[in-house]
């Protein structure tokens, strides 16, 4: 059954890291990592400036690697995390990569990197969007009553895209089917706020890649399921 949707975009940001991807224990591990010494006593915001500073001695690539291998090292080769910190020098990964799934992790890793050393690394540039959703519906209500999640959020996005974006462009049989595998790789993080009856705020956090026509939208029909 479709149901109908009437969606504002009430902020679109763009974001060059994701709040709280970085803690005081990563900074730990990395630090330890490059043999930083003795850092007890220090607080988060020492910790992160010991650690920028110490990725900032190191080669370029260096640097990419130990960060990739705290962040992925449990999912990849090291031949293949050496592969891609000298990509990471070039390119921006979190779009790029062959595997969606990869695609938060690594800007994590650029994210941390490009606050080390803008001049090394490409520029993180992940998206905030707020968006303000209502639905009369009980049906589509429903679909609100838990975390909706990324395929149908995926979907509710598409909708207020142009059909030549480039999310229509590589996943539009994706888009129609019954499962969208690739969509926890296109929505990273969301939340969902109910505003009233048949209303949410809906957060989502994503690539510029693929959110990034929503900056021209303003409101939109979606019927999303």
């Amino acid at each position: 059954m479709s149901h109908t949707f009437h969606v504002d975009i009430a902020d679109f940001v763009e974001i060059r890291e994701i709040a709280g991807d970085w803690t005081a224990d990563d900074f730990r591990a990395l630090l330890d990592a490059m043999d930083f010494g003795d850092h007890a006593g220090m607080g988060d915001d020492e910790l992160r400036e010991m650690c920028l500073m110490s990725l900032q001695d190191l080669d370029a690539g260096e640097a990419a690697y130990l960060v990739l291998r705290h962040v992925i090292g449990d999912a990849l080769r090291d031949g293949q995390l050496r592969n891609m910190a000298s990509e990471m020098r070039e390119e921006k990964l979190w779009e790029e990569y062959v595997d969606p799934a990869f695609h938060e992790r690594l800007f994590r890793v650029g994210s941390l990197l490009y606050a080390a050393r803008p001049q090394a690394y490409p520029k993180t540039d992940a998206v905030r969007v707020t968006l303000d959703v209502r639905c009369s519906d009980p049906g589509g209500q429903a679909l609100f009553a838990a975390t909706p999640d990324e395929a149908f959020l995926v979907r509710l996005l598409a909708d207020g895209m142009d059909g030549r974006a480039i999310l229509h462009r590589f996943y539009g049989d994706q888009l129609k089917a019954a499962t969208f595998p690739a969509a926890p790789g296109i929505v990273w993080t969301s939340r969902v706020t109910p505003a009233g009856t048949g209303a949410w705020t809906v957060e989502v956090i994503g690539s510029h890649y693929w959110l990034g026509p929503l900056d021209d939208t303003k409101s939109f029909e979606s019927n999303a399921a």
